[in-house]
């Protein structure tokens, strides 16, 4: 039995299991429940379980899981079931419907039909609804990234309205405006790379790219 074995080596064990094997295990043990919440055990993770080829495709207002392998000729392409994601504050815990979504770290931050914003873990089942102003989100560009800190990963969400540029940060459940941050004419498409986030522009000239650092949370030329 796992329960036999010393702390040390269960932690061992389940940071080489894939993501998507975790989410079963949740519910069989508080104490691995507890132990996937914890930051250090989800950078392990991230470190030494195996990659799995997986894609999340968004169509129709609904996530489409699928697998693409590229080691055969010509390469497959394997779609699974739709994955809903479900508002548990409603009546009836109906689902949501997806307009846009941003990737960062294993993290989807969604954009729905009702103009709300939620960020989405797909594999521990878990989301955290944001607060934005009402009318902010259809018109915004989003994106999600993390800064570096000395207690770990600090997630952050950065929203581009018109001239305003806001930022929200996890820890302290609050938006704040960059007064010294101005980002013209975002476009929606961007890139998550070590927590920063990347965009092509070309409305400022051909083939420029820009980034946002999160961690010093001002705008770097790339």
């Amino acid at each position: 039995m796992m329960s036999d074995f010393p702390p040390d080596l269960v932690e061992e064990i389940l940071s080489r299991v894939p993501a998507t094997s975790l989410k079963r295990l949740r519910s069989s043990c508080k104490r691995w429940n507890s132990l996937f919440k914890d930051h250090r055990f989800a950078e392990k993770h991230f470190h030494k379980a195996p990659r799995e080829s997986h894609l999340i495709m968004l169509n129709e207002f609904m996530f489409c899981p699928m697998n693409v392998n590229l080691n055969v000729f010509p390469p497959s392409v394997e779609f699974k079931d739709e994955v809903s994601l479900k508002d548990f504050h409603s009546n009836e815990s109906e689902e949501v419907y997806i307009s846009d979504c941003f990737y960062c770290d294993g993290l989807l931050l969604c954009t729905d039909t009702y103009d709300r914003l939620v960020v989405w873990n797909p594999c521990l089942g878990e989301t955290r609804w944001i607060q934005c102003e009402h009318g902010y989100v259809r018109y915004s560009v989003f994106a999600l990234g993390y800064a570096n800190t000395t207690s770990g990963r600090s997630y952050k969400i950065i929203m581009c309205y018109r001239t305003v540029v806001k930022i929200y940060e996890f820890g302290s459940g609050s938006w704040k405006v960059l007064d010294d941050v101005t980002l013209d004419q975002v476009p929606n498409g961007c890139v998550s790379i070590k927590g920063n986030t990347y965009w092509t522009n070309s409305y400022i000239k051909d083939d420029f790219l820009f980034c946002f650092d999160f961690t010093k949370e001002r705008e770097l030329n790339a």
